[in-house]
Protein backbone atom coordinates (compact mmCIF):
# COMPACT_ATOMS: atom_id res chain seq x y z
CA UNK A 1 0.00 0.00 0.00
CA UNK A 2 2.81 2.60 0.56
CA UNK A 3 6.13 3.60 -0.83
CA UNK A 4 9.37 3.16 1.02
CA UNK A 5 11.43 5.47 -0.21
CA UNK A 6 10.83 7.98 2.99
CA UNK A 7 11.65 5.33 5.64
CA UNK A 8 15.53 6.44 5.63
CA UNK A 9 13.78 9.81 6.80
CA UNK A 10 11.64 8.69 9.42
CA UNK A 11 14.26 6.57 10.93
CA UNK A 12 16.55 9.76 11.42
CA UNK A 13 14.37 11.13 13.59
CA UNK A 14 15.47 11.61 17.03
CA UNK A 15 13.11 10.09 20.20
CA UNK A 16 10.79 11.83 21.58
CA UNK A 17 9.85 10.11 24.94
CA UNK A 18 7.48 6.89 22.99
CA UNK A 19 6.82 8.81 20.21
CA UNK A 20 7.66 7.56 16.85
CA UNK A 21 6.40 7.29 13.19
CA UNK A 22 6.74 4.97 10.59
CA UNK A 23 4.83 4.35 7.04
CA UNK A 24 1.56 1.95 7.93
CA UNK A 25 2.12 -1.52 8.34
CA UNK A 26 -0.35 -3.96 6.89
CA UNK A 27 -0.65 -5.47 10.47
CA UNK A 28 -1.80 -2.13 11.94
CA UNK A 29 -4.26 -1.63 8.84
CA UNK A 30 -7.29 -2.75 11.11
CA UNK A 31 -6.06 -0.26 14.14
CA UNK A 32 -5.94 2.34 11.60
CA UNK A 33 -9.95 1.99 10.37
CA UNK A 34 -10.79 2.16 13.71
CA UNK A 35 -8.97 4.78 14.66
CA UNK A 36 -10.58 6.56 12.16
CA UNK A 37 -14.10 5.12 12.69
CA UNK A 38 -13.33 6.69 16.79
CA UNK A 39 -13.14 10.12 14.63
CA UNK A 40 -16.17 10.20 12.52
CA UNK A 41 -16.66 13.20 9.88
CA UNK A 42 -13.20 14.24 10.59
CA UNK A 43 -11.32 11.23 9.08
CA UNK A 44 -14.00 10.43 6.33
CA UNK A 45 -11.31 11.16 3.89
CA UNK A 46 -8.64 9.34 5.52
CA UNK A 47 -11.23 5.98 6.65
CA UNK A 48 -12.27 5.98 2.26
CA UNK A 49 -8.93 5.92 1.18
CA UNK A 50 -8.09 2.91 3.82
CA UNK A 51 -11.42 1.14 1.97
CA UNK A 52 -10.49 1.90 -1.63
CA UNK A 53 -6.09 2.15 -1.30
CA UNK A 54 -4.97 5.98 -2.33
CA UNK A 55 -1.95 7.83 -1.21
CA UNK A 56 0.19 6.99 1.57
CA UNK A 57 -0.23 6.89 5.05
CA UNK A 58 1.96 7.63 7.94
CA UNK A 59 1.29 5.98 11.55
CA UNK A 60 2.15 8.08 14.40
CA UNK A 61 2.92 5.45 17.55
CA UNK A 62 2.58 6.19 20.82
CA UNK A 63 4.72 3.76 22.60
CA UNK A 64 3.25 0.08 20.66
CA UNK A 65 -0.16 1.84 20.16
CA UNK A 66 -1.41 4.21 16.81
CA UNK A 67 -2.77 7.12 18.28
CA UNK A 68 -2.40 9.02 15.12
CA UNK A 69 -2.60 8.96 11.22
CA UNK A 70 -1.82 10.79 8.45
CA UNK A 71 -3.06 10.27 4.99
CA UNK A 72 -1.03 12.11 1.80
CA UNK A 73 -3.63 11.82 -0.95
CA UNK A 74 -3.02 11.51 -4.91
CA UNK A 75 -3.95 15.40 -5.31
CA UNK A 76 -2.11 17.47 -2.71
CA UNK A 77 -4.45 16.64 0.45
CA UNK A 78 -2.80 16.06 4.07
CA UNK A 79 -5.16 14.51 6.73
CA UNK A 80 -4.33 14.07 9.93
CA UNK A 81 -6.37 12.32 12.18
CA UNK A 82 -4.90 11.99 15.94
CA UNK A 83 -5.63 12.07 19.59
CA UNK A 84 -4.51 14.27 21.91
CA UNK A 85 -1.58 11.77 23.23
CA UNK A 86 -0.08 12.54 19.66
CA UNK A 87 2.90 15.55 20.35
CA UNK A 88 2.27 18.42 18.02
CA UNK A 89 5.98 18.98 17.22
CA UNK A 90 6.93 15.61 16.79
CA UNK A 91 4.51 14.50 14.83
CA UNK A 92 5.24 17.54 12.23
CA UNK A 93 8.69 16.76 12.01
CA UNK A 94 7.84 13.57 11.02
CA UNK A 95 5.65 14.76 8.02
CA UNK A 96 8.08 16.97 6.96
CA UNK A 97 11.29 13.86 7.57
CA UNK A 98 8.54 11.99 5.38
CA UNK A 99 8.90 14.05 2.20
CA UNK A 100 5.55 13.57 0.47
CA UNK A 101 4.39 16.46 -1.06
CA UNK A 102 1.07 18.02 0.00
CA UNK A 103 -0.73 21.51 -0.74
CA UNK A 104 -3.58 21.41 1.92
CA UNK A 105 -3.12 20.03 5.52
CA UNK A 106 -6.51 19.59 7.41
CA UNK A 107 -6.49 18.11 11.04
CA UNK A 108 -6.36 18.97 15.15
CA UNK A 109 -5.65 22.64 15.91
CA UNK A 110 -2.20 22.31 17.35
CA UNK A 111 -0.99 19.60 14.84
CA UNK A 112 -1.48 21.47 11.80
CA UNK A 113 -0.45 25.04 13.37
CA UNK A 114 2.90 22.66 13.89
CA UNK A 115 3.89 22.44 10.55
CA UNK A 116 4.46 26.53 9.73
CA UNK A 117 6.90 26.33 11.29
CA UNK A 118 8.73 24.05 8.48
CA UNK A 119 6.71 25.92 5.37
CA UNK A 120 9.46 27.16 3.26
CA UNK A 121 7.17 30.72 3.02
CA UNK A 122 3.83 32.42 4.49
CA UNK A 123 0.65 30.07 3.69
CA UNK A 124 -1.75 31.28 1.91
CA UNK A 125 -4.30 30.05 4.22
CA UNK A 126 -4.66 29.38 7.77
CA UNK A 127 -7.78 29.13 9.66
CA UNK A 128 -10.59 27.37 11.51
CA UNK A 129 -13.21 24.81 9.39
CA UNK A 130 -16.46 23.86 10.55
CA UNK A 131 -17.63 20.30 9.98
CA UNK A 132 -20.92 19.51 9.14
CA UNK A 133 -22.66 16.36 8.13
CA UNK A 134 -26.20 14.83 7.72
CA UNK A 135 -27.22 11.84 6.78
CA UNK A 136 -29.08 11.38 3.25
CA UNK A 137 -32.81 10.36 5.22
CA UNK A 138 -32.49 13.43 7.57
CA UNK A 139 -31.60 15.76 4.23
CA UNK A 140 -34.33 18.01 3.16
CA UNK A 141 -34.41 18.19 -0.68
CA UNK A 142 -37.98 19.79 -0.73
CA UNK A 143 -36.11 23.47 -0.06
CA UNK A 144 -34.15 22.79 -4.04
CA UNK A 145 -37.33 24.51 -5.73
CA UNK A 146 -35.75 23.85 -8.83
CA UNK A 147 -34.33 20.84 -11.10
CA UNK A 148 -30.71 19.43 -9.82
CA UNK A 149 -29.08 17.36 -12.51
CA UNK A 150 -25.46 16.27 -13.66
CA UNK A 151 -23.31 18.73 -15.19
CA UNK A 152 -22.73 18.28 -18.82
CA UNK A 153 -19.67 19.49 -21.46
CA UNK A 154 -21.70 22.64 -22.21
CA UNK A 155 -21.42 23.74 -18.84
CA UNK A 156 -17.56 23.71 -18.69
CA UNK A 157 -17.23 27.49 -19.28
CA UNK A 158 -19.98 28.38 -16.61
CA UNK A 159 -18.12 25.67 -14.29
CA UNK A 160 -14.56 26.77 -14.98
CA UNK A 161 -15.56 30.06 -14.12
CA UNK A 162 -17.38 29.29 -10.60
CA UNK A 163 -14.38 27.46 -9.80
CA UNK A 164 -12.32 30.40 -10.47
CA UNK A 165 -14.62 32.59 -8.31
CA UNK A 166 -14.80 30.61 -5.72
CA UNK A 167 -11.23 29.84 -5.11
CA UNK A 168 -10.39 33.29 -5.25
CA UNK A 169 -13.05 34.39 -2.68
CA UNK A 170 -12.82 31.04 -0.03
CA UNK A 171 -9.27 30.81 -0.69
CA UNK A 172 -7.73 34.26 -1.80
CA UNK A 173 -6.08 32.13 -4.55
CA UNK A 174 -5.62 35.05 -7.86
CA UNK A 175 -6.77 33.59 -10.65
CA UNK A 176 -4.15 34.93 -12.80
CA UNK A 177 -2.17 32.16 -11.19
CA UNK A 178 -4.40 29.12 -12.42
CA UNK A 179 -3.37 26.99 -14.91
CA UNK A 180 -6.66 27.20 -17.32
CA UNK A 181 -5.61 23.83 -19.00
CA UNK A 182 -5.22 22.21 -16.25
CA UNK A 183 -8.53 23.76 -14.81
CA UNK A 184 -10.47 22.59 -18.37
CA UNK A 185 -9.28 18.93 -17.64
CA UNK A 186 -10.23 18.85 -13.87
CA UNK A 187 -13.86 20.16 -14.76
CA UNK A 188 -14.32 17.80 -17.57
CA UNK A 189 -13.09 14.96 -15.36
CA UNK A 190 -15.42 15.82 -12.80
CA UNK A 191 -18.44 15.90 -16.06
CA UNK A 192 -17.32 12.82 -17.25
CA UNK A 193 -17.59 10.60 -13.85
CA UNK A 194 -20.87 12.34 -12.77
CA UNK A 195 -19.55 14.03 -10.17
CA UNK A 196 -20.29 17.55 -10.54
CA UNK A 197 -24.46 18.30 -9.40
CA UNK A 198 -25.76 21.69 -11.47
CA UNK A 199 -29.03 23.87 -10.94
CA UNK A 200 -29.57 25.77 -14.13
CA UNK A 201 -29.94 25.33 -18.02
CA UNK A 202 -27.00 23.79 -20.04
CA UNK A 203 -24.27 26.64 -20.47
CA UNK A 204 -26.06 28.99 -17.53
CA UNK A 205 -25.12 27.21 -14.40
CA UNK A 206 -26.71 28.90 -11.59
CA UNK A 207 -25.61 26.89 -8.41
CA UNK A 208 -23.15 23.95 -8.33
CA UNK A 209 -21.31 21.30 -5.73
CA UNK A 210 -18.91 18.68 -7.09
CA UNK A 211 -19.07 15.11 -4.77
CA UNK A 212 -15.70 14.35 -3.60
CA UNK A 213 -14.40 11.64 -1.26
CA UNK A 214 -16.47 8.68 -1.19
CA UNK A 215 -17.02 5.08 0.63
CA UNK A 216 -17.75 3.87 3.50
CA UNK A 217 -16.24 6.30 5.65
CA UNK A 218 -19.12 8.77 4.34
CA UNK A 219 -19.29 11.27 1.22
CA UNK A 220 -17.68 14.52 1.27
CA UNK A 221 -19.57 17.54 -0.79
CA UNK A 222 -17.25 19.84 -2.12
CA UNK A 223 -16.99 23.22 -3.92
CA UNK A 224 -20.15 24.28 -3.15
CA UNK A 225 -21.49 28.04 -5.10
CA UNK A 226 -23.79 29.92 -6.14
CA UNK A 227 -23.39 32.61 -9.21
CA UNK A 228 -23.24 35.93 -7.74
CA UNK A 229 -26.28 36.89 -9.51
CA UNK A 230 -28.27 34.35 -8.18
CA UNK A 231 -27.56 34.64 -4.77
CA UNK A 232 -30.47 34.81 -2.02
CA UNK A 233 -32.85 32.12 -3.82
CA UNK A 234 -31.67 29.20 -1.26
CA UNK A 235 -30.22 27.52 -4.54
CA UNK A 236 -27.15 26.64 -2.58
CA UNK A 237 -29.09 25.02 0.30
CA UNK A 238 -31.58 23.11 -2.53
CA UNK A 239 -28.66 21.64 -4.33
CA UNK A 240 -26.96 20.10 -1.26
CA UNK A 241 -29.84 18.43 0.37
CA UNK A 242 -30.91 17.19 -2.83
CA UNK A 243 -27.97 15.47 -3.59
CA UNK A 244 -27.10 14.72 0.16
CA UNK A 245 -30.73 12.55 -0.03
CA UNK A 246 -29.67 10.80 -2.62
CA UNK A 247 -26.42 9.47 -1.65
CA UNK A 248 -26.24 5.62 -0.27
CA UNK A 249 -23.03 6.45 1.67
CA UNK A 250 -24.21 6.35 5.64
CA UNK A 251 -23.20 10.09 6.02
CA UNK A 252 -22.84 12.98 4.09
CA UNK A 253 -20.67 15.63 5.23
CA UNK A 254 -18.74 18.87 4.12
CA UNK A 255 -16.29 21.21 5.79
CA UNK A 256 -16.61 25.45 5.52
CA UNK A 257 -14.67 28.29 7.02
CA UNK A 258 -16.10 29.14 10.43
CA UNK A 259 -16.50 32.90 9.26
CA UNK A 260 -18.30 32.04 6.44
CA UNK A 261 -21.86 32.69 8.18
CA UNK A 262 -24.46 32.43 4.77
CA UNK A 263 -22.43 29.05 3.42
CA UNK A 264 -23.01 27.89 7.43
CA UNK A 265 -26.59 28.92 7.28
CA UNK A 266 -27.39 27.38 3.66
CA UNK A 267 -26.06 24.42 5.47
CA UNK A 268 -27.99 23.97 8.59
CA UNK A 269 -31.38 25.14 5.85
CA UNK A 270 -30.36 21.86 3.72
CA UNK A 271 -30.42 19.94 7.25
CA UNK A 272 -26.96 19.66 7.92
CA UNK A 273 -25.77 19.98 11.68
CA UNK A 274 -22.29 21.10 13.04
CA UNK A 275 -19.93 17.86 13.88
CA UNK A 276 -16.90 19.54 15.09
CA UNK A 277 -13.76 21.82 13.65
CA UNK A 278 -10.37 21.01 12.54
CA UNK A 279 -7.53 23.42 11.33
CA UNK A 280 -7.14 24.24 7.81
CA UNK A 281 -3.64 24.83 6.40
CA UNK A 282 -3.35 26.06 2.28
CA UNK A 283 -0.23 26.52 0.93
CA UNK A 284 0.76 29.22 -1.43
Amino acid sequence: MLIGHWQANLESLSPRADFHALPLPDRLIPAARDLVAAHGVHAVYAANALADPDGDFLALMVGDLLQGLCWFGSRGNLVIVAGEDVPAAAAAAAIQAARIPWRIAMGPGPLVDALVPHLASRPLLHRDQAWYAVRPRDADPGAAGHEVRLAQRGDREALMSATLQLNESDLHIDPRRVDRRWLRDSVLARIAEGSTHVIGPVGGVQAKLDVGSRGPGGCVIEGVFTMPAWRGRGLAAGLVATVAAQREEPIVCLHVGVGNAPARAAYARAGMAERGRCRLLLLG
